[in-house]
Order: C-alpha cells, then structure tokens, then sequence
C-alpha cells in the first residue's frame, strides 16, 4: 500500500501544482538555467570584447529603457495573473488543457533563451536532433517499427498544432494517390520515362486485388487504387530494377506531379470520372474541411459517415458509401479514411480494428486508400494499455485502463498509414507542440519542399524542417516534448499513470452528471454518454444503476471504493472513451419536461457563460467551475443527436442544433469525495438558479399585454411581441371596437399628434389566448407611445374584438431556421385604410408596422382580401442579406439602415399573395407608401427577461 502511495508522490513530482507547490524547484532549475546561459556568452569568444559596458549601463537612458522594462513587465504580470484562465487548478475541466508538466515548462525555457529553428540544421543542430528523437517516441508510443532494417520504418516530427498535422496528412496521401497517375504521365510518348514502357523484363506491380501487371497496361482506375505500399516501393524498385537514380526519377516526373500540375490537370489527362473523395465520421474536427479547402481538394471532398449512438463512426454507414464508390457508375476514388481517437466534443474512438479490416475487404474488390488517424487527444493513451482491465492503483488516486473496445482500436493505431498526434494535448506540454507520424518514413518524401537557401546536401538525412507545411519552427516544442517524455516516461508508470489517474478522474466526474438530478423537480442534466442499461432502454435497470452509483462510487472514500471490486468493474465500463464527457441541462415547467431545443440551448449557453471567462471583464476568481461548450449539429449526428434529444425530454422530431457542455478533465488532482462533491454542487447550484430564471420566461401566466393602435376609420390592435417570454410569444392581429366617444376622442389625438402611436394595454391581467376570442371584451388602457412603468394612461374603456386577422405562434419550434428571401409584410385593412405588419419569420428580428399606408396596385385589392388578410412583399428589401438588423448603441434600428429606409413617406415596389406560404404567383404587383405613423422595434422584441432580472 505504501509504495502505491509512493506512485503518487511520483506524479506530484512532475508539475509545479495548483497552489505552486514545487516552486522551489523550479525557481532553482530556472536559477540554473540563466546561470549556464550567462556562462555559455560569456565562454563563447573569450577575447570578443563587451560591448554593453558599465558605463552604458550608468547613463540615464539605459536606466530609462531598464525602468520601462521593468515597469512592463509589471503591467503584464499583473494582467496575465489577473485574467489568466487558471489551468493549473483542478477546477479547471474546459478545454484540452492542465497544468503543464515541470519538464516541459523547463524544457521549452532552457531552448527557447537560445531561439532554434527547427527548419534547417544550421539554425537548430541540436534540437533537430531531439525531434528525430521524438519522432522515434511517437512510433513507438503508436506501435510503428523503427529499427534501421524494419520494414517499413515508422517516421514522425513536431508540427506546430494538430490542425497542421491533419493538413500535412492530407497533403500526404493526396499525393500518394496521384502518384502513379504522374509516373504513368511520365512514360507518355516524348517524355522522360518513356523507355520504361518498353523495358525488358516489363515493369510490373501488383494490384490491390494481388494481381501481377505490368504498369504500362493500368487502366486509370487500377492506377487510383493501388495500395499505399505498392506506391511507395515505386522509386526503391525502379533504382534497384533499372538504375533509376533518385535525384533524375524526381526530375523526369516533376513536371507531371500533382504538386506542379494541381489536381486539375491529372483529372484531364485521365479524364477521370469523379473527384476524390475522403470518409470521415460527422464528428469530425473543422480542420478537416478546412484542409480540404486549402489543398484545392475542396471541402465537400471530406464526406460525412454516420455516427452512431456513441458518436463513433458507424462502419456498416462506411461500407455503404464506399460500396457506392466501387460502382461502376461511380467509380470514385477514396484518397483517405480518417478515424477520429478521440473527438474533441466527447471524447469518442472510431472503430479503428473494424476500419482496417474493411480496407481490407475492399482491396479485395479493387478499391484501395490510405487510413489516417487523427489521435491529437488519444495518441497518448496509448501509454495506458495494461494486459489487466485494471491498471495497478494506490489508495486515494486510482487509476483506470480504457475499456475493452478503446483499447483494441487503439492497439490498430500501429496499421494506419499516418497519425495524427498532440504533446500540447495529452502529452501535458506548452504550445505549440502538435505532431504527425508515419507508418512508412518514405511518405515524407511526398510533403518535401526544399529551399535552396536553407537545406544543403546531406541535409535531408537529420533534418525535419524540410518536411511537411511550416517553414520556421520553434525548436523549444522540440527541447519540451523530449525532456517530458524523458521524466516521465512513455510506458505505463509514467505517462500512462499520470492519463489513468485522470481517466479515474473524469469517470467520477460522468458519475455526478448521471445521478446529479435523477428526483429533480426542475433540473435535467443527462450525459452523452449512456449507462449500459440505458443502451437496453431499461427504465428499471438505469435507475438501479445510478442509485448503485451513488451509493457505491460517490459516497464512499477512495480507499472504499478501491476495496469494491464490482464496482471499480462497473466504473471502467462508463464513460466516455477517452478522457471527456459532454453533457446538456434541460428544464421542467410544473414537473413536464422542456420539449423545445431552442430553450434547452439557451439555459446552456447561460449555464456556460457562468462557468467560463471570455472578456476581461469577466472575474476569474468567481468561477467556481471551469467548462467549456460545443454544439451537435442536426444533419451531422442525426439518429445520435435524436436519441439524445429524447433522453433530455426534447423534441426528437426537432431538426434545431443542440448545444452541449463539456468537461475534460486531465487533472490527478481533484478525485477525493469532499472535492469532487464540492465541484459537482457548485454547478449544481448554478444550473438550478439558470434553469429557474428560465422555466419563468417560459411558463404561460396572466399577465399585461400591449396592443400598437392602428387605423382611423376602423381600429386594429397590433400585438406587441417578444420571442423571450412564453405570454407573448404570438404576432396578433385583431380588428376591434371601442365605445364611439373614445373613437372620436382617439381620433382627435391622432389629427392633433400626426407621426405619433399610441398603444393600449389591457387593465386586468390575462392570458393572451383570452384576448383572440371574437366578441370577448375587456377593460383596457390607452397610452402615447410605450408606457413605462410610472406611465398614466390617458383613458380606461372596454375593447371588444370583432375578428382576428392574423394569429401565429412565435415559440421557438415554430419558427423557421432561416429569413425570407425578401421581407413580407401582413397587409390588412377596412374601407379606404391600409396597414402592413411585419412577418417574424426567424429571430432575432425587428417589429416594423405602417399605419395608412398608400397603395398603387393592379388589379386593386377587393374589401374581402383586405378585410381578411394578403401579404405583401418589398420586392427590393432582401431580408436573408439584411438581417440582423444593425442597431444604435440604445438597442434600436438605426434610422436609415441600407437596403431598409422604414421611414414615413418611403416608397417601394412590392407584389402580394393570397398569404405568407403561397408566395409564387402574385394576386397583384405595385408600389406601396408609408404614412406619417410609422413604428419600428428591435429591442423589446428580443428582449430577455432572464437577462434583465440579471442586471
């Protein structure tokens, strides 16, 4: 038991601690580190004389540059402790990010008083060959072979971020695969490689259905799918075979690679029928379209494959798609299968094992690709694979393998063609320290780029820099990466002690999601992630397990629960895959579930904006808890997302995104039941006060509501909205009367204020739905304008409703996901009076309502289809282009927006329909001019009520 202690202690040893603990430690490694660099000027050229002297050092101006320095250095240390994001803090569970390990701050520090470059070797021998050290790490870490005779050899190197590395491998295998297009260009009549089509014996390959054919008689289509190996003994076979040397091989067909004729000019000369396609799960990272987008590929060239209920890529979705490929109809090129290790929104593994072995399967049928991993957050968890389905732990912090699944999918990492990798992730090393590895080193000799300038000959055989995306590298990635790998170790006591703690950590953490509201009257928090007998939809069994673990795993001590065999079993095997849980809130109106997305959305974004710090303004201290936010998009995760949806209480039918929280926890520290119980209340407390503030502005009550006045002759009530209060969600529109001396009294006010509104409100509180019956009546209150609280109003009477004209829901679900082309406007109105209203369509939006409006139409309107309703379009106002709407500092649309002149007396062409979702053939075209009333909204109508009760 001690000496598991011990193994603690250990991990102590490699990171400075949430409350500096080691300082002294570092400040004498930092001590050392400045003395050696003093040393190191001092020794180099011992007769060069100083030449910033005392007496420099004496004058004004050099105590005045030092003092400014000085007083800078303040300024920024203050703002850095200041506003900093604390990630040494086991408090901190947002992003990828922890306390970095000593060894690395160290590292980074000692190379980076030396500024290398890890571009060419005379900027940065030695720290060049730290990072062939390094690459060497990877490929073991991974599984790849990396001694002098293995073939093939693996090869890896430092890029500046994962998104690169991603970048890099797609440049890779883009040029793998019209590699032998380019070859077969080259041998073209009249070119360099001609001979090769006659040479004796022929040059042959095999295909990747194993046939033996000579190269010269590849059809196109064999020439795509020749497997990544066959490519590249290409140039080794050719030297061997025929004396081929290397240096005329790259210039007889440089003219013909892709990396000189672009992609375009290959697809001509072998009138290729479809572009190039990569498979990649819905979960994927932005850099991967992005990628796309920058090697010309373009982005749609990265094709979604389903997820499955776990977010994984789902393979049977994959052999379907890539079944369509091999079609002869199709016929399309698969450059690349990307599986993801460990998505950064909850931490999912592709079926790696089951990826390779369809490869396989299809090569069969002669389609052939490259496979690509993107591990930058699971590459390092490799170090946690153990042949016992419990790592050896010690009493207060625990550590946790990887369950089964993960494990073997991770153990396939060693037959992908590339890796993607990150020491700044779970590596636990300072920015930037991406990486990339490949499974056969000669790959890199497709992403070269050489300089004349800055790589000589003989270069290539220790350099990195000249490989891959970037030029100019820091070499203090290189110093960091190597001196952590060496301290702690990249086997199972060291990096993998460190991740499995961690691993202990978050799984605790998915425990306090899961049963955190199980008998909550108002609060819904769900995982992702699903308990076993939730996969099995068994109601009973789910709620045995989370009493299970909220009895066995939450409530005892570490020591307990290391004793608890069964339940440390059943810990291992929930969870996420690696190391994050994502998560969402929901809320519950008189005990019934919230069942629009919309405002699930909004108590998360809430919820996320209490437990993050995005200005400087915000408070770092006042953050009890840090977690970070992603959002699952309808038409990539489908069924997935929908799934989840049902489990939260939501519309599963719903095609609205849905936003998530995130905790990723990479921290030893914070596993004992005091603290962890503390960190899970605390945000308790914080989303049961958000999802109170919410319910309220969602829950129907009685209450005021303010009606806009329109018309002379005849009156209608225009229905002031609000998209963020459940009793006003509506845009009504009601024809009513009003007892004759109050119309004539009304009237008189508009003759004597022309250009002014006025509004009416109801006296006593009531739901809206009770103010839409025709020949209801009720007591109502008229006012100039807006009233504000302390507003008297200028007469009480009764209102009686003689017909609604326009009833529509404004609740979330209803409204659509996108603005009208152009703007549409209800137009309604009684004998010679017009008025138009605008259509909310989407929010935000603006309420913009015209009172005796001119109209020039042809034919005229008819007394029915005004009294009933048209709509009327601008035909030069294009709301999708306009909106949002910009506005003035008080919230309001500014007075003259372009494209949108709302002001009285503005004319515009227009063309009505019959109503707002009949809107192809027109019932009448013309112009319509505004009149002197004229009344436009933004901030009332967006207003949130939550948030004012927060100011």
């Amino acid at each position: 038991m001690q000496d598991h202690r011990l193994q603690h202690a250990k991990v102590g040893s490699w990171f400075l601690g949430p409350k500096a603990e080691n300082f002294q430690y570092l400040e004498e490694m930092f001590a050392y580190i400045l003395e050696r660099h003093q040393k190191a000027r001092e020794d180099m050229y011992p007769d060069d004389p100083s030449f910033i002297t005392p007496g420099m050092q004496s004058t004004d101006t050099f105590k005045d540059g030092i003092a400014k320095l000085r007083e800078h250095v303040v300024y920024l240390s203050e703002m850095f402790a200041t506003h900093s994001i604390p990630f040494w803090s086991p408090r901190y569970h947002g992003h990828m990010n922890m306390d970095t390990a000593m060894a690395s701050i160290i590292g980074y520090a000692t190379a980076l008083l030396y500024n290398p470059n890890n571009l060419g070797l005379e900027a940065s021998p030695y720290t060049s060959f730290l990072e062939v050290q390094i690459g060497d790490d990877f490929c073991k870490m991974l599984g790849y072979a990396i001694d002098a005779n293995a073939n093939p050899r693996g090869w890896g190197h430092i890029t500046c971020d994962g998104s690169v590395a991603n970048l890099e491998a797609i440049w890779a295998t883009r040029s793998l695969k019209f590699y032998p297009l380019s070859l077969k260009w080259a041998m073209a009549p009249g070119n360099e490689l001609e001979f090769l089509g006659s040479v004796t014996p022929p040059f042959q390959v095999k295909t990747c259905q194993g046939t033996e054919m000579p190269f010269k008689n590849l059809k196109t289509w064999d020439l795509l799918n020749l497997r990544p190996s066959e490519i590249l003994d290409i140039p080794t076979r050719l030297y061997k075979e025929y004396g081929i040397s290397a240096s005329f091989l790259q210039s007889a067909l440089g003219p013909y690679l892709i990396q000189t004729v672009g992609m375009e000019g290959l697809v001509k000369k072998f009138d290729m029928k479809q572009p190039v396609k990569y498979f990649i799960s819905a979960a994927k990272h932005y850099s991967w379209p992005k990628g796309g987008a920058i090697t010309g590929l373009g982005s749609e060239s990265f094709v979604n494959v389903k997820v499955d209920r776990d977010a994984r890529l789902d393979i049977n979705d994959l052999k379907e798609q890539l079944d369509r490929c091999i079609s002869p109809e199709q016929q399309t090129p698969v450059c690349g299968v990307v599986a993801i290790m460990g998505s950064t929104e909850h931490g999912a593994c592709d079926p790696l094992d089951d990826i390779i072995r369809l490869r396989k399967e299809f090569e069969a049928k002669g389609l052939s690709f490259a496979i690509h991993c993107d591990a930058a957050w699971g590459g390092y968890f490799c170090t946690t694979i153990t042949d016992d389905s419990i790592a050896p732990f010690l009493p207060i912090v625990p550590t946790l393998t990887l369950n089964k699944c993960t494990i073997r999918h991770l153990r396939a990492l060693q037959y992908a063609d590339s890796v993607t990798i990150d020491p700044h992730k779970s590596g636990y090393i300072n920015y930037p320290a991406g990486g990339l590895c490949y499974r056969d080193e000669r790959m890199k000799y497709l992403v070269t780029w050489k300089s004349p300038i800055m790589f000589h000959d003989g270069d290539a055989m220790h350099s990195v820099g000249v490989y891959g995306v970037e030029g100019s590298k820091p070499g203090a990635a290189s110093a960091a990466t190597w001196l952590t790998h060496r301290t702690l170790g990249l086997e199972s006591k060291g990096y993998g002690r460190l991740l499995g703690e961690a691993v202990f950590t978050c799984k605790k953490l998915y425990c306090y999601w899961t049963t955190m509201t199980m008998d909550d009257p108002e609060l819904i928090v769900v995982p992702f992630q699903m308990l076993p007998q939730e996969r099995k939809e068994d109601k009973v069994g789910t709620r045995k397990a989370k009493e299970f673990i909220r009895d066995r795993i939450l409530s005892v001590s570490n020591e307990e629960l290391l004793e608890d065999h069964v339940a440390m079993r059943f810990l291992k095997c929930i969870g996420s895959d690696l190391m994050i849980n994502a998560f969402a809130c929901n809320f519950r109106i008189d005990g019934k579930p919230n069942t629009d997305v919309g405002e699930a959305n909004y108590l998360n974004n809430r919820i996320f904006k209490r437990l993050s710090v995005t200005t400087l303004q915000d408070d770092v201290k006042d953050k009890p808890l840090f977690l970070t936010q992603s959002t699952f998009k309808q038409k990539a995760y489908g069924d997935c997302l929908r799934n989840y949806k049902d489990r939260l209480g939501l519309r599963s039918d719903s095609q609205a995104d849905l936003v998530s929280l995130v905790n990723t926890t990479m921290s030893p520290w914070p596993t004992d039941s005091p603290f962890m119980r503390k960190l899970a209340e605390s945000f308790y407390e914080i989303a049961k006060a958000e999802a109170k503030q919410v319910a309220a502005r969602n829950k129907r009550t009685t209450d005021i509501h303010g009606f806009l006045m329109q018309g002379n002759e005849s009156l209608f009530l225009v229905h002031l909205p609000m998209f963020n209060m459940a009793n006003h969600r509506r845009q009504l529109i009601l024809k009513v009367r009003i007892p004759h001396d109050m119309m004539h009294a009304y009237r008189a006010l508009r003759s004597l204020n022309p250009g002014r509104f006025y509004t009416l409100a109801n006296s006593d509180k009531a739901y809206l739905e009770h103010l839409m019956k025709p020949n209801t009546t009720f007591k109502a209150r008229l006012f100039e304008g807006i009233p504000g609280p302390d507003t008297m109003p200028l007469a009480e009477f009764a209102v009686t409703i003689e017909r609604v004209i326009v009833s529509k829901s404004l609740w979330p679900d209803q409204l659509e996901s996108t603005y009208p082309d152009k703007m549409p406007f209800d137009l309604y109105g009684s004998g010679s009076e017009y008025h138009i209203n605008h259509i909310l369509k989407a929010s935000p939006n603006a309420q913009l309502n015209a009172d005796c409006v001119s109209l020039s139409l042809s034919p005229p309107l008819t007394e029915k289809q005004l009294s009933s309703g048209v709509v009327v379009v601008f035909d030069t106002v294009f709301e999708r282009s306009l909106q949002p709407l910009p506005t003035g500092r008080d919230g309001q649309i500014l007075p003259h927006v372009p494209g949108l002149n709302f002001q009285p007396g503005t004319q515009y062409r227009v063309s009505v329909f019959s109503n707002e979702n009949e809107q192809k053939n027109s019932i009448a075209t013309g112009e319509i001019r505004l009149g002197q009333m004229v009344y436009a909204d933004w901030r009332e109508i967006n207003a949130d009520p939550v948030e004012d009760m927060m100011m």
